[in-house]
């Protein structure tokens, strides 16, 4: 990553100084909101420029998008959402996309939202979801999934280069061109034809010249309107027709769906299959699970507990800004589906255990990257006292952390009217019925048929043709249970080092896990109870001395892993098609290709999703929900580039081994 981009990934928070009790940006001398009106001034000029009144009472898709170009106060999108809930169909959605490099702190928003009483509830659930300053999509939920939130910490241009989606209306706000230059920018514009369809609409409280000219040329038929108050002009457009390109790597291009399917399989009955299960029921598609076992969550998905745990590399990575999405995301999941048996918000530390490791939290604070909400350094006297517990060494402590009964939440994200679980059934053959859907079939003779099927079942996808080819690997861990000692205080929050453990639930602790590569032994091993009473030796060894002397018991689990650790989610490749229409890559990695990626319609999948399947199978249910209903993509495009099931192909071809 180049210094100028490094720097970018840095979220500075908005400067205020207030007039009043009007925000105005120390960045940019510039106010927030129009003083006389912002509520009136938002629905003349966006609401009104969009005709957004009469779309949304006549619309008859699933879903209407609106993007925006600067999300400041959060009063465009709580205006758009209130005449939303007011107008549209109560079975669609809307999807509101708006970006911000320099996010107010929630102190300051907040503030700045008591203005308008009249959106308070919109306000209070934009509130207890407002992600932390970190670089990156954010995905937020209000009105039990009417309204879907992408908000994007970044650069105007960069954000926008990486958004996957089809516009309806647009929103260009931000400050005004004169204070910010920067954001009005020809290639801005490029970005906004791009994520346009033909009839896409857009408004603007500006009527600069140079703006108008700058939409014309990218294929706005832009006109003047009257302004707000005593702005005598603005402007608004609408987009004509346009050729949708191939990008520079066609073969991660998405296949686009004429319509969503009504009904989807899918296989696994994990955390992956039934978050993608739940993001499918959720937008009004029949589900039918099936899993192998008479329960849910038997395989990897089954401990007792797991740590909802980021670890964050010093600088920006596709796996970093992932898991840090993922965190954020999972973490209000379990809030709005699970009780206090079976999650605790209890926040986690890391503990440097080493040298190594100690120099490495310290860059990572250092470099600065991520704020303090998502992670900040703690000394040992704090960890032990956030522990509840002594402690030797100091740390990083992660406020969204905790733990969650990943088969409590395979339970809740399941219970959905438009879900059927169908366990003990072994699906043994996946069949293309022409245009008509697919048809799993199982060991036992059982047929189900849906328009689409999502496979999700680990390491037991490579025994269908479609997917064998994916280089999927089991690895084996032990987690050891054991009673909380009476000698000892409860530990209050998840400690992690080289193991993890977390809080006590039901009287019980749970500690481990042992990572064992090429070992497909289910069996519970005294050896591998003593390897994690070892390990948690070198982070809370009193504990480990007192429950040395409990009765062990244990779980073997085989996470599903791949080469780059990185999970596998997305539409199926054909694999022979790919071999030959991208064969030039063997010679020539730079040739540059016009030939669309072929998969198998309507075949997705969600594998590979190793020891941090709590941080990523949510999001990635949300992902594949997203691909499959032709909705704003939650993740920048170069993560789901670097998740697409294709991306082992191209390598090996690249490589010359296939």
């Amino acid at each position: 990553m180049s210094g100028d981009k490094q720097n970018r990934s840095r979220i500075e928070p908005a400067q205020l100084r207030w007039d009043a009790d009007t925000p105005v940006s120390g960045q940019f001398d510039d106010i927030y909101f129009n003083k006389d009106g912002g509520h009136a001034e938002t629905e003349h000029v966006f609401l009104d420029g969009n005709r957004l009144r009469e779309r949304f009472a006549s619309l008859e898709a699933p879903i209407f998008s609106i993007a925006e170009t600067g999300f400041g106060t959060g009063l465009n999108f709580l205006c758009a959402r209130a005449l939303w809930l007011k107008l549209a169909p109560a079975d669609a959605c809307l999807h509101f996309v708006s970006v911000e490099k320099y996010p107010l702190r929630p102190g300051d928003l907040a503030r700045a939202l008591a203005h308008w009483p009249e959106f308070s509830n919109g306000s209070e659930q934009l509130l207890a979801q407002y992600p932390p300053r970190a670089a990156g999509f954010h995905r937020l939920e209000l009105d039990d999934g009417r309204v879907r939130l992408t908000l994007m910490f970044g650069d105007a241009i960069d954000s926008y280069s990486q958004l996957e989606a089809r516009v309806d209306a647009w929103f260009l706000d931000g400050f005004a061109p004169a204070k910010n230059p920067d954001m009005w920018q020809p290639e801005l514009f490029s970005q906004i034809a791009r994520l346009s369809r033909p009839g896409t609409t857009l408004a603007t409280f500006t009527a600069a010249g140079f703006v108008r000219r700058g939409l014309q040329a990218v294929g706005f038929r832009m006109e003047k309107a009257p302004g707000f108050g005593r702005k005598r002009e603005m402007l608004r457009g609408a987009f004509g027709e346009s050729e949708r390109l191939l990008s520079l790597k066609p073969w991660f291009d998405l296949p686009e769906s004429a319509s969503r399917p009504a009904s989807v399989l899918v296989i696994g009955g994990g955390l992956a299959g039934c978050s993608a299960a739940h993001s499918l029921a959720r937008r009004g598609i029949r589900v039918q699970l099936i899993e192998q076992a008479d329960v849910l969550a038997s395989g990897g998905s089954g401990n007792r507990q797991g740590a909802l745990y980021a670890k964050l590399p010093v600088k920006p990575t596709h796996q970093g800004k992932f898991h840090g999405s993922g965190l954020h995301y999972s973490h209000h999941l379990a809030k709005r589906l699970l009780g206090d048996d079976d999650w605790a918000a209890c926040g986690l530390l890391q503990l440097a255990l080493n040298e190594k490791e100690l120099n490495r939290q310290q860059q990572l604070i250092d470099e600065a990257y991520y704020p303090a909400e998502l992670v900040h350094a703690v000394s040992a006297a704090e960890a032990g006292t956030l522990a509840g517990l002594p402690i030797e060494q100091s740390g990083l402590f992660f406020e969204l952390g905790g733990w969650i009964s990943p088969p409590a939440l395979c339970r809740a994200l399941v219970d959905h009217p438009l879900i059927e679980v169908h366990t003990d059934t072994r699906i043994g053959q996946l069949q293309r019925k022409t245009s008509e859907g697919w048809i799993a079939l199982g060991t036992d003779g059982t047929q189900l048929a849906a328009d689409a099927v999502v496979i999700a079942n680990a390491s037991a996808a490579q025994t269908f043709e479609q997917s064998r080819h994916l280089p999927l690997k089991p690895i084996r861990g032990q987690v050891t249970h054991a009673p909380a000692p009476d000698s000892l205080p409860d530990l209050k929050t998840v400690v992690c080092g080289d193991g993890y453990i977390a809080p006590s639930t039901g009287g019980t602790y749970a500690f481990g896990a042992t990572f064992d590569l090429r070992d497909d032994s289910s069996d519970i091993r005294n050896q591998d109870h003593q390897r994690n009473l070892d390990t948690l030796s070198g982070t809370l060894p009193a504990l480990a001395r007192a429950l040395a002397t409990e009765p062990l018991e244990g779980r073997v689990g085989f996470r599903c892993s791949t080469p780059d650790y990185l999970p596998i989610i997305g539409p199926l490749p054909v694999r022979d098609r790919f071999l030959e229409d991208y064969a030039r890559l063997r010679n020539d990695r730079k040739w540059r290709f016009d030939t669309a990626p072929t998969h198998h319609p309507g075949l997705y999948i969600s594998v590979g999703h190793g020891s941090k399947g709590l941080l990523t199978c949510p999001l990635g249910g949300e992902l594949l929900a997203a691909v499959i209903c032709a909705e704003p993509l939650p993740l920048p495009r170069d993560i789901v580039d670097a998740l697409n099931p294709a991306r082992f192909i191209i390598k090996n071809l690249i490589r010359g081994s296939i």
